[in-house]
């Protein structure tokens, strides 16, 4: 057998009020801490069905834990321990007997941590909660099972439109709802070290108080104090259900064993996990959503069952249309193609028809015969007479036209006098002129 767990140092307190609302004066909540041999065990209840019986469910739900963990076996795992007892204290509150049948079934939600030398154990079913304030910083460490719960995981509003949204008291998940209830434990505890505090409390409590008012609340601050202030803020914001919150804080770390666990946990003020300073990185905090098939809970006392809520579809990703294709695929030749090859034909024709051009015009004199003439033609046997003795259709040997020589005379020109200067005009404007002496006529 192996020796039971050595109980870490630990600071606690609780505080549980009724709340200002006159029709819930009597309180349904409980709440506990025991030192078992496998830890320091602190659990909050939340019971419902009606007052006598919301409160009858509570204790009995606290009561089963309680009496599991002195009973458990030596070595048991301490979370196989805690879920059994969860577990038992399920099937113990759906079979208690009620007067109040008629305001629904009696039931309860619960939050439990369990803290030993190696870490905190943490399991829920419900709504309550439980936060972990660790150096300045406060974290979620449950996920209400709730139905606005699953509308923010699905993403269908923001966490500030589920703390008023019309459906915030119906719960997916109880105890005694069912003979079997399914509670959510982390498959690793938490590393806490010296000063971090573990807050449990009632949905009295988180419905009026916004996180970060917590952890101003609790950090560094006495558990007395703190469990105390945060009552009182919640009694001032009016109170309207029963109010219970416990802080457990830690006065020596945790010793991992080998091999040792290294969870995170969830920050509240982001929307995605962050780690703990100084911790590697380990499991997921918050776990995975749970089944939309469970039944939805309303938490209201005068219910007379509890009814379904159907939930908004998840929102399925639209995929893209194919990309279309040009019909003319590869090998295929399109008219555009044929008018482009005609067209850079054309163009080279052009220019090879004017580079011969430009050649014959630079080729030997010019011949006046080779232009175009506006006679009409006539053939070549009009032109040269036929032989004697030929026959018609033969053609006659070509003539050889050889050009003869030009001469141009040349006359001299009789040499031009010079002007005399008129009279009438002055001497100083007129200019002699040189003779030309190579003048052709």
């Amino acid at each position: 057998m192996e020796p039971a767990i050595d109980l870490p140092a630990v600071e606690y307190a609780e505080r549980s009020d009724p709340g200002r609302d006159p029709s819930k004066q009597v309180n349904e909540d409980v709440c506990g801490h025991r030192e078992t041999r496998l830890g320091h065990l602190c659990v909050v209840c939340d019971g419902m069905g009606g007052h006598a019986a919301g409160r009858e469910a509570a204790e009995l739900a606290l009561a089963t834990i309680f009496e599991t963990f002195e009973h458990a076996p030596e070595g048991a795992a301490p979370a196989t321990v805690l879920r059994a007892a969860i577990e038992e204290a399920s099937r113990r509150v759906f079979a208690m007997p009620t007067t109040e049948v008629a305001l629904g079934r009696p039931g309860s939600t619960v939050v439990a941590v369990l803290m030993h030398a190696q870490g905190t154990e943490v399991a829920h079913v419900g709504d309550s909660r439980a936060y972990l304030v660790h150096e300045g910083q406060i974290f979620r460490v449950t996920r209400d099972h709730s139905i606005v719960q699953e509308m923010v995981d699905r993403g269908l509003i923001t966490l500030q439109q589920a703390a008023a949204h019309p459906d915030a008291n119906r719960i997916t998940r109880a105890l005694g709802m069912a003979p079997e209830v399914e509670a959510d434990v982390r498959l690793q505890p938490l590393e806490h070290v010296t000063g971090d505090a573990f807050v449990l409390c009632s949905d009295g409590l988180s419905d009026l108080v916004e996180d970060a008012e917590i952890l101003a609340a609790v950090d560094g601050v006495p558990a007395a104090q703190a469990t105390g202030k945060l009552v009182d803020i919640a009694n001032a914001r009016g109170g309207h259900d029963n109010i219970t919150v416990l802080v457990l804080r830690a006065r020596s770390a945790a010793i991992p064993p080998s091999g040792g666990v290294a969870p995170t946990v969830a920050q509240t003020q982001v929307t995605q996990a962050t780690a703990l300073p100084g911790l590697a990185g380990g499991e997921p905090t918050i776990p995975m959503a749970e089944p939309l098939a469970e039944r939805p809970v309303d938490r209201a006392p005068h219910a007379d069952r509890a009814t379904e809520v159907p939930l908004a579809a998840p929102l399925t990703p639209t995929r893209p249309p194919p990309p279309t294709r040009s019909p003319a695929g590869p090998g295929r030749v399109t008219p555009a193609l044929i008018v482009g090859i005609g067209l850079a034909l054309a163009a080279m024709g052009a220019m090879v028809a004017v580079l011969v051009m430009h050649f014959a015009e630079r080729g030997g004199t010019h011949n006046p015969s080779s232009e175009p003439s506006s006679l009409p033609l006539v053939s070549s046997s009009d032109l040269v007479p036929r032989a004697a003795g030929v026959e018609a259709g033969v053609a006659p040997a070509p003539t050889m036209l050889v050009p003869q020589p030009v001469e141009v005379p040349v006359q001299s020109a009789a040499p031009i006098a010079p002007l005399e200067p008129s009279p009438e005009q002055p001497p100083s404007l007129h200019r002699k002129r040189k003779p030309k002496t190579d003048a052709v006529e």
